[in-house]
Protein backbone atom coordinates (compact mmCIF):
# COMPACT_ATOMS: atom_id res chain seq x y z
CA UNK A 1 0.00 0.00 0.00
CA UNK A 2 1.32 3.14 -1.07
CA UNK A 3 2.49 5.06 2.01
CA UNK A 4 2.85 2.15 4.53
CA UNK A 5 5.93 1.65 6.25
CA UNK A 6 8.21 -1.22 5.10
CA UNK A 7 7.91 -4.45 7.01
CA UNK A 8 10.18 -4.92 9.59
CA UNK A 9 12.62 -7.54 9.65
CA UNK A 10 13.86 -9.42 12.81
CA UNK A 11 17.05 -6.94 13.38
CA UNK A 12 14.63 -3.84 12.94
CA UNK A 13 12.55 -4.91 15.98
CA UNK A 14 12.66 -3.06 18.79
CA UNK A 15 14.93 -4.78 21.57
CA UNK A 16 14.71 -4.70 25.20
CA UNK A 17 17.42 -3.33 26.83
CA UNK A 18 19.92 -5.71 28.24
CA UNK A 19 19.92 -5.38 32.37
CA UNK A 20 23.30 -5.41 33.90
CA UNK A 21 24.20 -8.46 35.79
CA UNK A 22 24.56 -7.23 38.97
CA UNK A 23 28.21 -7.55 40.22
CA UNK A 24 30.29 -10.38 42.33
CA UNK A 25 30.30 -9.97 46.37
CA UNK A 26 33.25 -9.00 47.71
CA UNK A 27 34.46 -12.77 48.35
CA UNK A 28 34.10 -14.24 45.02
CA UNK A 29 35.54 -11.18 43.49
CA UNK A 30 39.06 -11.43 45.31
CA UNK A 31 38.88 -15.18 43.94
CA UNK A 32 37.64 -14.29 40.25
CA UNK A 33 35.11 -17.05 40.77
CA UNK A 34 31.49 -16.74 39.40
CA UNK A 35 28.74 -15.34 42.10
CA UNK A 36 25.76 -16.42 41.82
CA UNK A 37 22.61 -15.94 44.13
CA UNK A 38 22.04 -19.05 46.80
CA UNK A 39 19.27 -21.46 46.10
CA UNK A 40 18.36 -21.51 50.21
CA UNK A 41 19.58 -17.33 51.12
CA UNK A 42 18.71 -15.09 48.86
CA UNK A 43 20.41 -12.83 50.63
CA UNK A 44 23.63 -14.91 50.26
CA UNK A 45 25.69 -15.82 47.08
CA UNK A 46 26.23 -19.54 46.62
CA UNK A 47 29.81 -20.10 47.78
CA UNK A 48 29.30 -17.38 50.80
CA UNK A 49 26.64 -19.62 51.94
CA UNK A 50 29.10 -22.90 51.00
CA UNK A 51 31.88 -21.51 53.04
CA UNK A 52 30.09 -19.87 55.99
CA UNK A 53 31.55 -16.30 54.75
CA UNK A 54 29.38 -12.93 54.99
CA UNK A 55 28.44 -11.84 51.62
CA UNK A 56 29.17 -8.49 50.94
CA UNK A 57 29.73 -5.45 48.66
CA UNK A 58 32.03 -3.00 50.30
CA UNK A 59 34.76 -2.69 47.52
CA UNK A 60 34.82 0.83 45.69
CA UNK A 61 32.67 1.09 42.68
CA UNK A 62 34.84 1.72 39.49
CA UNK A 63 34.21 4.64 37.18
CA UNK A 64 32.63 3.35 34.29
CA UNK A 65 33.70 4.92 30.48
CA UNK A 66 37.26 6.12 29.30
CA UNK A 67 39.11 7.79 31.87
CA UNK A 68 41.15 11.19 30.91
CA UNK A 69 44.63 10.47 29.87
CA UNK A 70 46.53 11.86 32.46
CA UNK A 71 44.84 9.73 34.59
CA UNK A 72 45.45 6.26 32.57
CA UNK A 73 48.97 7.42 32.02
CA UNK A 74 49.89 7.42 35.80
CA UNK A 75 48.71 3.64 36.17
CA UNK A 76 51.10 2.61 33.57
CA UNK A 77 54.31 4.26 35.67
CA UNK A 78 56.33 1.89 37.62
CA UNK A 79 55.64 2.05 41.10
CA UNK A 80 58.19 3.83 43.52
CA UNK A 81 58.52 0.70 45.47
CA UNK A 82 59.90 -1.56 42.48
CA UNK A 83 63.41 0.57 42.81
CA UNK A 84 63.91 -0.84 46.32
CA UNK A 85 64.75 -4.28 47.03
CA UNK A 86 61.73 -5.64 49.35
CA UNK A 87 59.75 -2.98 47.54
CA UNK A 88 60.00 -5.00 44.54
CA UNK A 89 59.23 -8.37 46.04
CA UNK A 90 56.32 -6.85 47.76
CA UNK A 91 54.86 -5.79 44.62
CA UNK A 92 55.44 -8.61 42.62
CA UNK A 93 53.83 -10.44 46.07
CA UNK A 94 50.69 -8.13 45.63
CA UNK A 95 50.17 -8.69 41.67
CA UNK A 96 50.61 -12.25 41.89
CA UNK A 97 47.78 -14.42 41.08
CA UNK A 98 47.90 -18.28 41.33
CA UNK A 99 47.19 -20.46 38.66
CA UNK A 100 44.46 -22.84 38.47
CA UNK A 101 45.22 -26.10 39.62
CA UNK A 102 42.15 -27.42 41.51
CA UNK A 103 38.42 -26.62 42.88
CA UNK A 104 38.97 -24.88 45.99
CA UNK A 105 36.35 -27.78 47.79
CA UNK A 106 39.15 -30.13 46.79
CA UNK A 107 41.99 -27.80 48.28
CA UNK A 108 39.52 -27.29 51.31
CA UNK A 109 39.49 -31.60 51.42
CA UNK A 110 43.26 -32.08 51.09
CA UNK A 111 43.84 -29.71 53.63
CA UNK A 112 41.69 -31.72 56.18
CA UNK A 113 42.54 -35.02 55.02
CA UNK A 114 46.48 -33.72 56.15
CA UNK A 115 45.10 -32.73 59.97
CA UNK A 116 44.24 -36.77 59.74
CA UNK A 117 46.92 -38.66 58.74
CA UNK A 118 49.98 -36.54 58.57
CA UNK A 119 49.83 -33.55 61.38
CA UNK A 120 49.90 -36.01 64.18
CA UNK A 121 53.62 -36.86 62.63
CA UNK A 122 54.70 -33.46 61.40
CA UNK A 123 52.17 -30.88 63.15
CA UNK A 124 53.56 -27.96 60.78
CA UNK A 125 50.53 -25.38 61.27
CA UNK A 126 47.94 -24.01 63.81
CA UNK A 127 45.18 -25.88 62.73
CA UNK A 128 42.11 -22.64 63.12
CA UNK A 129 44.44 -20.54 61.35
CA UNK A 130 45.11 -22.23 58.12
CA UNK A 131 41.93 -23.83 57.76
CA UNK A 132 40.51 -20.08 58.22
CA UNK A 133 43.41 -18.89 55.31
CA UNK A 134 42.41 -21.73 52.75
CA UNK A 135 38.65 -21.54 53.42
CA UNK A 136 38.72 -17.91 52.61
CA UNK A 137 41.09 -18.66 49.56
CA UNK A 138 43.90 -16.41 50.32
CA UNK A 139 46.50 -18.57 48.97
CA UNK A 140 45.06 -17.34 45.69
CA UNK A 141 46.65 -13.90 45.80
CA UNK A 142 49.55 -14.82 48.49
CA UNK A 143 52.30 -16.85 46.61
CA UNK A 144 54.03 -18.10 49.54
CA UNK A 145 50.40 -19.43 50.73
CA UNK A 146 49.95 -20.95 47.33
CA UNK A 147 52.90 -22.49 47.87
CA UNK A 148 52.62 -23.94 51.33
CA UNK A 149 48.99 -25.13 50.20
CA UNK A 150 49.88 -26.78 47.11
CA UNK A 151 52.66 -28.85 49.05
CA UNK A 152 50.08 -29.54 52.12
CA UNK A 153 47.36 -31.24 48.80
CA UNK A 154 50.74 -33.20 46.98
CA UNK A 155 51.18 -34.66 50.46
CA UNK A 156 47.92 -35.71 51.40
CA UNK A 157 46.77 -36.70 47.97
CA UNK A 158 49.89 -38.94 47.72
CA UNK A 159 48.50 -40.28 51.50
CA UNK A 160 44.94 -40.88 50.40
CA UNK A 161 46.50 -42.48 47.14
CA UNK A 162 48.78 -44.68 49.07
CA UNK A 163 45.60 -46.31 51.55
CA UNK A 164 46.48 -44.25 54.26
CA UNK A 165 43.14 -42.51 55.04
CA UNK A 166 41.44 -45.13 57.69
CA UNK A 167 38.75 -42.88 58.61
CA UNK A 168 35.81 -43.30 55.99
CA UNK A 169 34.58 -39.96 55.72
CA UNK A 170 36.40 -39.40 52.38
CA UNK A 171 35.39 -40.51 49.18
CA UNK A 172 38.40 -41.17 47.74
CA UNK A 173 38.03 -41.47 44.05
CA UNK A 174 37.35 -37.27 44.77
CA UNK A 175 40.52 -37.00 45.69
CA UNK A 176 42.85 -38.26 42.82
CA UNK A 177 42.14 -35.38 40.23
CA UNK A 178 43.76 -33.98 39.58
CA UNK A 179 47.14 -36.24 41.24
CA UNK A 180 49.55 -35.43 43.86
CA UNK A 181 52.31 -34.90 41.35
CA UNK A 182 50.32 -32.33 39.83
CA UNK A 183 50.24 -30.51 43.13
CA UNK A 184 53.82 -30.95 43.95
CA UNK A 185 54.64 -28.97 40.63
CA UNK A 186 52.52 -25.61 41.46
CA UNK A 187 53.99 -25.63 44.85
CA UNK A 188 57.99 -26.18 43.31
CA UNK A 189 56.61 -23.44 40.71
CA UNK A 190 55.93 -21.23 43.48
CA UNK A 191 58.92 -21.53 45.69
CA UNK A 192 61.12 -18.59 44.25
CA UNK A 193 64.63 -19.72 42.48
CA UNK A 194 67.72 -17.86 44.33
CA UNK A 195 65.57 -16.30 46.03
CA UNK A 196 67.54 -15.27 49.60
CA UNK A 197 65.97 -12.09 49.71
CA UNK A 198 62.45 -13.67 50.44
CA UNK A 199 62.77 -16.37 52.65
CA UNK A 200 58.72 -16.22 54.36
CA UNK A 201 57.94 -19.15 56.70
CA UNK A 202 56.04 -20.73 54.51
CA UNK A 203 58.45 -21.79 51.97
CA UNK A 204 60.04 -22.61 54.51
CA UNK A 205 57.08 -25.05 55.38
CA UNK A 206 56.67 -25.94 51.63
CA UNK A 207 60.10 -27.26 51.17
CA UNK A 208 59.49 -29.56 54.22
CA UNK A 209 56.16 -31.16 53.22
CA UNK A 210 57.64 -31.62 49.43
CA UNK A 211 60.46 -33.42 51.34
CA UNK A 212 58.26 -35.66 52.86
CA UNK A 213 56.14 -35.87 49.86
CA UNK A 214 59.18 -37.15 47.85
CA UNK A 215 60.07 -39.90 50.56
CA UNK A 216 56.15 -40.65 49.63
CA UNK A 217 56.85 -41.19 46.33
CA UNK A 218 60.60 -43.15 46.79
CA UNK A 219 62.58 -40.43 45.05
CA UNK A 220 65.32 -39.99 47.95
CA UNK A 221 67.48 -37.46 45.39
CA UNK A 222 64.11 -35.43 45.29
CA UNK A 223 63.57 -35.57 49.12
CA UNK A 224 67.52 -35.04 50.14
CA UNK A 225 67.21 -31.52 47.57
CA UNK A 226 64.24 -29.90 48.99
CA UNK A 227 65.48 -31.04 53.19
CA UNK A 228 68.65 -29.12 51.49
CA UNK A 229 66.88 -26.05 50.27
CA UNK A 230 64.96 -26.40 53.46
CA UNK A 231 67.58 -26.15 55.64
CA UNK A 232 69.32 -23.45 53.18
CA UNK A 233 66.07 -20.91 54.68
CA UNK A 234 67.34 -22.34 58.08
CA UNK A 235 70.58 -20.78 57.71
CA UNK A 236 69.36 -17.64 56.20
CA UNK A 237 66.80 -16.74 58.48
CA UNK A 238 68.27 -18.46 61.81
CA UNK A 239 65.04 -20.60 62.50
CA UNK A 240 67.49 -22.65 64.87
CA UNK A 241 67.65 -19.82 67.63
CA UNK A 242 64.86 -18.38 68.53
CA UNK A 243 67.06 -15.46 69.33
CA UNK A 244 66.53 -14.47 65.79
CA UNK A 245 63.01 -14.88 65.04
CA UNK A 246 61.07 -11.78 64.16
CA UNK A 247 60.05 -9.73 67.12
CA UNK A 248 56.22 -9.97 67.34
CA UNK A 249 55.08 -12.59 65.27
CA UNK A 250 52.38 -13.92 67.74
CA UNK A 251 51.77 -16.99 69.72
CA UNK A 252 50.95 -19.12 66.58
CA UNK A 253 53.42 -18.71 64.54
CA UNK A 254 56.07 -19.24 67.28
CA UNK A 255 54.54 -22.80 68.59
CA UNK A 256 54.87 -23.37 64.73
CA UNK A 257 58.09 -22.74 64.30
CA UNK A 258 58.92 -24.86 67.23
CA UNK A 259 56.71 -27.70 65.84
CA UNK A 260 58.72 -26.86 61.95
CA UNK A 261 61.80 -27.13 64.09
CA UNK A 262 61.54 -30.21 65.95
CA UNK A 263 60.12 -32.34 63.23
CA UNK A 264 62.41 -31.59 61.08
CA UNK A 265 65.78 -32.33 63.22
CA UNK A 266 63.73 -35.90 63.92
CA UNK A 267 63.49 -36.15 59.68
CA UNK A 268 67.02 -35.24 59.56
CA UNK A 269 68.31 -37.54 61.75
CA UNK A 270 65.91 -40.33 60.66
CA UNK A 271 66.68 -39.86 57.11
CA UNK A 272 70.89 -39.55 57.72
CA UNK A 273 70.18 -43.10 59.19
CA UNK A 274 67.98 -44.56 56.15
CA UNK A 275 70.34 -42.92 53.16
CA UNK A 276 73.78 -42.77 54.95
CA UNK A 277 74.15 -39.03 54.95
CA UNK A 278 75.18 -36.47 57.48
CA UNK A 279 73.14 -34.91 60.08
CA UNK A 280 72.52 -31.19 58.95
CA UNK A 281 70.69 -30.12 62.20
CA UNK A 282 72.97 -30.23 65.85
CA UNK A 283 70.97 -30.80 68.73
CA UNK A 284 73.80 -28.77 70.96
CA UNK A 285 73.60 -26.00 68.48
CA UNK A 286 70.14 -25.59 68.39
CA UNK A 287 68.33 -23.13 71.06
CA UNK A 288 64.62 -23.86 70.31
CA UNK A 289 62.14 -24.98 73.20
CA UNK A 290 59.77 -27.93 72.77
CA UNK A 291 56.16 -26.78 71.44
CA UNK A 292 54.02 -26.53 73.82
CA UNK A 293 52.04 -29.28 74.94
CA UNK A 294 48.47 -28.01 74.35
CA UNK A 295 45.53 -28.82 71.37
CA UNK A 296 45.37 -25.93 69.01
CA UNK A 297 41.86 -24.58 70.16
CA UNK A 298 43.77 -23.73 73.56
CA UNK A 299 46.51 -21.47 71.86
CA UNK A 300 45.52 -18.30 70.51
CA UNK A 301 47.49 -15.17 69.65
CA UNK A 302 45.36 -13.96 72.72
CA UNK A 303 46.94 -16.55 75.03
CA UNK A 304 46.86 -20.11 76.22
CA UNK A 305 43.26 -21.76 77.69
CA UNK A 306 44.28 -21.87 81.09
CA UNK A 307 41.35 -24.56 81.29
CA UNK A 308 43.93 -27.50 80.24
CA UNK A 309 45.58 -27.56 83.79
CA UNK A 310 49.13 -27.37 81.87
CA UNK A 311 51.54 -24.37 81.92
CA UNK A 312 52.74 -23.40 78.84
CA UNK A 313 56.00 -23.56 80.35
CA UNK A 314 55.18 -27.05 79.80
CA UNK A 315 57.34 -26.77 76.47
CA UNK A 316 60.44 -25.76 78.66
CA UNK A 317 60.42 -29.06 80.96
CA UNK A 318 61.25 -32.65 79.99
CA UNK A 319 58.42 -34.91 79.33
CA UNK A 320 59.32 -37.07 82.68
CA UNK A 321 59.14 -34.04 84.86
CA UNK A 322 55.10 -33.55 84.42
CA UNK A 323 52.76 -35.03 86.61
CA UNK A 324 51.33 -38.61 84.86
CA UNK A 325 47.76 -37.12 84.45
CA UNK A 326 48.30 -33.70 83.12
CA UNK A 327 50.55 -35.31 80.24
CA UNK A 328 48.41 -37.93 79.19
CA UNK A 329 45.83 -35.16 78.52
CA UNK A 330 47.44 -34.07 74.76
CA UNK A 331 49.35 -35.97 72.23
CA UNK A 332 52.10 -33.45 71.68
CA UNK A 333 53.26 -34.73 75.18
CA UNK A 334 53.91 -38.02 73.49
CA UNK A 335 55.08 -36.04 70.45
CA UNK A 336 57.91 -34.15 72.55
CA UNK A 337 58.98 -37.94 73.86
CA UNK A 338 60.19 -38.74 70.45
CA UNK A 339 61.86 -35.99 69.43
CA UNK A 340 63.85 -36.62 72.52
CA UNK A 341 64.51 -40.10 71.67
CA UNK A 342 65.44 -38.88 68.23
CA UNK A 343 67.83 -36.59 70.08
CA UNK A 344 69.43 -39.61 71.83
CA UNK A 345 69.52 -41.20 68.19
CA UNK A 346 71.89 -38.66 66.42
CA UNK A 347 74.54 -39.31 69.22
CA UNK A 348 74.01 -43.18 68.76
CA UNK A 349 74.88 -42.17 65.14
CA UNK A 350 77.97 -41.06 66.12
CA UNK A 351 79.13 -43.57 67.85
CA UNK A 352 77.98 -45.95 65.43
CA UNK A 353 79.76 -44.02 62.50
CA UNK A 354 82.93 -43.85 64.46
CA UNK A 355 82.92 -47.66 64.85
CA UNK A 356 82.37 -48.54 61.61
CA UNK A 357 85.70 -50.24 60.48
CA UNK A 358 85.54 -47.81 57.07
CA UNK A 359 86.16 -44.98 59.36
CA UNK A 360 88.41 -42.36 58.69
CA UNK A 361 91.87 -42.88 60.34
CA UNK A 362 92.51 -41.57 63.99
CA UNK A 363 94.22 -38.43 64.52
CA UNK A 364 95.41 -36.16 67.11
CA UNK A 365 92.43 -34.08 67.21
CA UNK A 366 90.99 -37.03 68.33
CA UNK A 367 93.34 -38.09 71.15
CA UNK A 368 92.02 -34.10 72.54
CA UNK A 369 88.43 -34.92 73.12
CA UNK A 370 88.81 -38.64 73.13
CA UNK A 371 86.04 -40.73 72.71
CA UNK A 372 82.98 -39.72 75.10
CA UNK A 373 80.69 -42.87 73.85
CA UNK A 374 78.24 -43.96 76.52
CA UNK A 375 77.49 -48.01 76.50
CA UNK A 376 74.75 -49.18 74.60
CA UNK A 377 73.83 -50.93 77.67
CA UNK A 378 73.93 -47.58 79.06
CA UNK A 379 71.56 -45.98 76.34
CA UNK A 380 69.11 -48.84 76.28
CA UNK A 381 68.52 -48.48 80.18
CA UNK A 382 68.25 -45.07 80.10
CA UNK A 383 65.65 -45.51 77.18
CA UNK A 384 63.66 -48.23 78.68
CA UNK A 385 63.25 -46.31 81.80
CA UNK A 386 61.73 -43.46 80.16
CA UNK A 387 59.32 -45.17 78.45
CA UNK A 388 58.38 -47.26 81.79
CA UNK A 389 57.72 -43.59 83.09
CA UNK A 390 55.12 -42.52 80.43
CA UNK A 391 51.44 -42.38 81.10
CA UNK A 392 50.42 -45.71 79.68
CA UNK A 393 47.92 -43.74 77.42
CA UNK A 394 51.49 -43.62 75.43
CA UNK A 395 51.96 -47.37 75.08
CA UNK A 396 48.05 -48.45 73.61
CA UNK A 397 45.81 -48.05 71.18
CA UNK A 398 42.75 -48.26 72.32
CA UNK A 399 39.20 -47.60 69.79
CA UNK A 400 39.45 -44.17 68.81
CA UNK A 401 36.33 -42.16 69.26
CA UNK A 402 37.43 -38.67 68.55
CA UNK A 403 40.36 -36.71 66.73
CA UNK A 404 42.32 -36.60 69.85
CA UNK A 405 42.15 -40.04 71.04
CA UNK A 406 43.50 -40.47 67.03
CA UNK A 407 46.41 -38.35 67.30
CA UNK A 408 47.16 -40.29 70.74
CA UNK A 409 47.01 -43.40 68.89
CA UNK A 410 49.56 -42.12 66.49
CA UNK A 411 51.79 -41.18 69.48
CA UNK A 412 51.61 -44.66 70.63
CA UNK A 413 52.87 -45.80 67.11
CA UNK A 414 55.30 -43.26 66.37
CA UNK A 415 56.92 -44.40 70.00
CA UNK A 416 57.61 -47.92 69.72
CA UNK A 417 59.13 -47.43 65.92
CA UNK A 418 61.39 -44.73 67.41
CA UNK A 419 62.86 -46.46 69.95
CA UNK A 420 63.24 -50.12 68.00
CA UNK A 421 65.36 -47.47 65.56
CA UNK A 422 67.23 -46.75 68.59
CA UNK A 423 67.88 -50.39 69.37
CA UNK A 424 68.80 -51.46 65.66
CA UNK A 425 71.01 -48.67 65.39
CA UNK A 426 72.73 -49.68 68.98
CA UNK A 427 73.15 -53.69 67.68
CA UNK A 428 74.39 -52.67 64.59
CA UNK A 429 77.14 -51.16 66.41
CA UNK A 430 78.14 -54.28 68.24
CA UNK A 431 79.28 -57.50 67.49
CA UNK A 432 75.97 -59.00 68.46
CA UNK A 433 74.92 -62.96 68.05
CA UNK A 434 72.58 -64.15 65.59
CA UNK A 435 70.24 -64.65 68.54
CA UNK A 436 70.53 -61.15 69.89
CA UNK A 437 69.96 -59.91 66.41
CA UNK A 438 67.14 -62.05 66.03
CA UNK A 439 65.49 -61.36 69.52
CA UNK A 440 65.59 -57.52 68.26
CA UNK A 441 64.19 -58.04 64.76
CA UNK A 442 61.73 -59.64 66.44
CA UNK A 443 60.48 -57.24 68.57
CA UNK A 444 60.40 -54.68 66.47
CA UNK A 445 58.13 -56.75 63.98
CA UNK A 446 56.49 -57.48 67.16
CA UNK A 447 56.11 -53.81 68.71
CA UNK A 448 54.21 -53.11 65.13
CA UNK A 449 52.11 -55.79 65.46
CA UNK A 450 50.82 -54.41 68.56
CA UNK A 451 49.52 -51.42 66.54
CA UNK A 452 46.28 -51.18 64.58
CA UNK A 453 47.44 -51.66 60.79
CA UNK A 454 45.39 -48.46 60.20
CA UNK A 455 48.05 -46.19 62.17
CA UNK A 456 50.64 -48.01 60.27
CA UNK A 457 49.42 -47.40 56.65
CA UNK A 458 49.07 -43.85 57.63
CA UNK A 459 52.56 -43.12 59.02
CA UNK A 460 53.01 -44.77 55.70
CA UNK A 461 56.53 -45.01 53.61
CA UNK A 462 58.04 -43.31 56.32
CA UNK A 463 57.36 -46.16 58.94
CA UNK A 464 58.47 -48.91 55.79
CA UNK A 465 62.22 -47.92 56.40
CA UNK A 466 61.83 -48.49 59.88
CA UNK A 467 61.23 -52.60 58.87
CA UNK A 468 64.15 -51.98 55.92
CA UNK A 469 66.87 -51.45 59.49
CA UNK A 470 65.83 -55.45 59.98
CA UNK A 471 68.22 -55.88 56.27
CA UNK A 472 71.16 -54.26 58.15
CA UNK A 473 70.40 -56.08 61.59
CA UNK A 474 70.87 -59.46 59.76
CA UNK A 475 72.27 -58.84 56.50
CA UNK A 476 75.82 -59.05 57.87
CA UNK A 477 75.61 -62.74 59.57
CA UNK A 478 75.33 -64.31 56.52
CA UNK A 479 78.92 -63.49 55.05
CA UNK A 480 81.00 -65.33 57.52
CA UNK A 481 78.45 -68.39 56.82
CA UNK A 482 76.10 -69.90 59.04
CA UNK A 483 74.61 -73.23 60.57
CA UNK A 484 71.26 -74.36 59.50
CA UNK A 485 69.81 -73.39 63.12
CA UNK A 486 70.55 -69.89 62.84
CA UNK A 487 69.17 -69.66 59.64
CA UNK A 488 65.95 -70.82 60.86
CA UNK A 489 65.80 -68.33 63.56
CA UNK A 490 66.39 -65.27 60.85
CA UNK A 491 63.76 -67.69 58.39
CA UNK A 492 61.12 -67.17 61.07
CA UNK A 493 62.01 -63.35 61.40
CA UNK A 494 61.68 -62.67 57.68
CA UNK A 495 58.57 -64.47 57.30
CA UNK A 496 56.79 -62.11 60.07
CA UNK A 497 58.43 -59.22 58.01
CA UNK A 498 57.14 -60.33 54.58
CA UNK A 499 53.32 -60.90 56.48
CA UNK A 500 53.73 -57.68 58.07
CA UNK A 501 54.73 -56.01 54.62
CA UNK A 502 51.92 -57.71 52.57
CA UNK A 503 49.22 -55.88 54.78
CA UNK A 504 51.36 -52.56 55.12
CA UNK A 505 51.74 -51.81 51.08
CA UNK A 506 48.85 -52.51 49.69
CA UNK A 507 48.05 -49.85 47.12
CA UNK A 508 51.35 -48.21 48.44
CA UNK A 509 52.89 -46.49 45.89
CA UNK A 510 56.66 -46.86 46.00
CA UNK A 511 57.00 -50.06 47.88
CA UNK A 512 54.61 -52.31 45.74
CA UNK A 513 56.55 -56.08 45.51
CA UNK A 514 58.68 -55.52 48.78
CA UNK A 515 57.44 -58.35 50.48
CA UNK A 516 57.14 -60.65 47.46
CA UNK A 517 61.23 -59.53 46.76
CA UNK A 518 61.85 -60.39 50.62
CA UNK A 519 59.29 -63.80 50.10
CA UNK A 520 61.68 -64.54 46.98
CA UNK A 521 64.95 -64.07 48.06
CA UNK A 522 63.89 -66.66 51.35
CA UNK A 523 63.23 -69.22 48.72
CA UNK A 524 66.16 -68.66 47.13
CA UNK A 525 68.51 -69.41 50.52
CA UNK A 526 65.96 -72.37 51.05
CA UNK A 527 66.92 -74.08 47.88
CA UNK A 528 70.38 -72.84 48.21
CA UNK A 529 70.66 -74.80 51.59
CA UNK A 530 69.22 -77.83 50.20
CA UNK A 531 71.28 -78.07 47.54
CA UNK A 532 74.29 -78.19 49.70
CA UNK A 533 72.98 -80.33 52.22
CA UNK A 534 72.62 -82.84 48.73
CA UNK A 535 76.26 -81.77 47.56
CA UNK A 536 77.57 -82.89 51.11
CA UNK A 537 75.55 -85.86 51.41
CA UNK A 538 76.85 -86.85 48.09
CA UNK A 539 80.32 -85.98 48.97
CA UNK A 540 80.06 -88.35 52.18
CA UNK A 541 78.68 -91.25 50.07
CA UNK A 542 81.67 -90.80 48.21
CA UNK A 543 84.35 -90.52 50.70
CA UNK A 544 85.12 -86.86 49.02
CA UNK A 545 85.96 -83.94 51.38
CA UNK A 546 83.31 -81.60 51.07
CA UNK A 547 84.55 -79.02 53.12
CA UNK A 548 88.05 -78.80 51.60
CA UNK A 549 87.20 -78.32 47.88
CA UNK A 550 83.39 -77.40 47.61
CA UNK A 551 82.20 -73.68 45.96
CA UNK A 552 80.51 -73.63 49.61
CA UNK A 553 82.38 -75.14 51.61
CA UNK A 554 82.57 -73.97 55.29
CA UNK A 555 86.31 -73.60 56.25
CA UNK A 556 85.91 -70.20 56.06
CA UNK A 557 86.22 -68.59 59.93
CA UNK A 558 83.19 -67.99 61.69
CA UNK A 559 82.81 -65.98 64.59
CA UNK A 560 82.05 -68.77 67.34
CA UNK A 561 78.62 -66.89 68.76
CA UNK A 562 77.16 -68.64 65.39
CA UNK A 563 78.46 -71.73 66.20
CA UNK A 564 75.79 -74.24 68.32
CA UNK A 565 77.93 -77.43 67.38
CA UNK A 566 74.52 -78.90 66.57
CA UNK A 567 74.68 -77.97 62.56
CA UNK A 568 77.17 -77.30 59.53
CA UNK A 569 77.86 -74.61 58.17
CA UNK A 570 76.57 -73.43 55.22
CA UNK A 571 77.96 -69.78 52.90
CA UNK A 572 75.41 -68.51 50.79
CA UNK A 573 76.18 -68.14 46.61
CA UNK A 574 77.23 -63.94 46.19
CA UNK A 575 74.50 -63.17 44.20
CA UNK A 576 72.09 -64.00 46.66
CA UNK A 577 74.21 -62.09 49.16
CA UNK A 578 74.47 -58.59 46.48
CA UNK A 579 70.64 -59.29 45.77
CA UNK A 580 70.13 -58.74 49.91
CA UNK A 581 70.12 -55.50 50.16
CA UNK A 582 68.35 -54.49 46.81
CA UNK A 583 65.23 -56.96 48.48
CA UNK A 584 65.29 -54.43 51.36
CA UNK A 585 65.42 -51.23 49.37
CA UNK A 586 61.96 -50.05 49.53
CA UNK A 587 62.27 -47.30 47.42
CA UNK A 588 62.44 -46.40 44.14
CA UNK A 589 66.21 -46.57 42.64
CA UNK A 590 65.11 -44.65 39.67
CA UNK A 591 64.98 -41.36 41.15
Amino acid sequence: MLGAAPPQSEFDAPRRKARRIPRACDFCHRRSIRCRVSSTDPTKCQNCADFGEPCTNNRPAKKRGVRPLAERAGDSAVPSTAIIPGGIEQHISEAWKAPAIAPQALVMNLVKVYFEVVYPIFPFFHQPTILGRVSRGEYQTNRPLFAVTMAICALSSARARDGAIFSGRWDLSSLKDPPSESFFTAAESAIPKGGAANTDFNYMRACALLSITAIQYGQPRTMHYYLGLYYTFVEIDGLHDEANWPKGIGIVETEERRRLFWSIYTLDVYTSIVWARVVRSREAQSNVVYPTALDDKEISDAGYSQSSGISPMSSLQSPGELSNVESARCWLYGWNFTTDLYRILEHVLDQFRRRRSEHRLSTPIDAIFGDTSAPSSAVLDFILTAYKNLPSRFKETPPAATDEDHRLNFQTANIAATIQLVRIMLFAAEDATVEQRCRVASELLQAFSDVPIVYLRAISSPLLHHLAGIGSILGSVFENGLPESAYQQIRTVLMSLVRLLADLEVGLYCTAGASSRIRTLVERIDESIRNQQQLAATAAQTGEAYSAGSRYAAATTVPSSYVDGSSPLFLLPPDILDDWFWAFDFAQTGD
